[in-house]
């Protein structure tokens, strides 16, 4: 009997509360740690860490290294 043409997907695990935190967290530290380097430690860490946060909420599957050097770019 030849293989099933269209094997059943691999089970994804749910996402948790915890998971989305996780992910939420590392994403947000990375974009932070971009912009400290970038900047030599010399920006406003408040608003760099509300700017991760939108950001993520937007598109959580983009890269913080990316998305930081594009914002950071901007502004110098």
């Amino acid at each position: 009997m030849p293989p099933d043409p269209h094997p059943d997907p691999e089970p994804t695990p749910e996402l948790s509360e915890e998971n989305i935190n996780e992910a939420r967290n590392a994403w947000c530290k990375a974009y932070v740690h971009v912009w400290d380097d970038l900047s030599k430690g010399n920006y406003d860490k408040d608003a760099i860490q509300k700017a991760a946060d939108e950001h993520w909420q937007r598109s959580p599957r983009s890269s913080p290294v990316m998305v930081a050097t594009t914002e950071f770019t901007k502004t110098t």
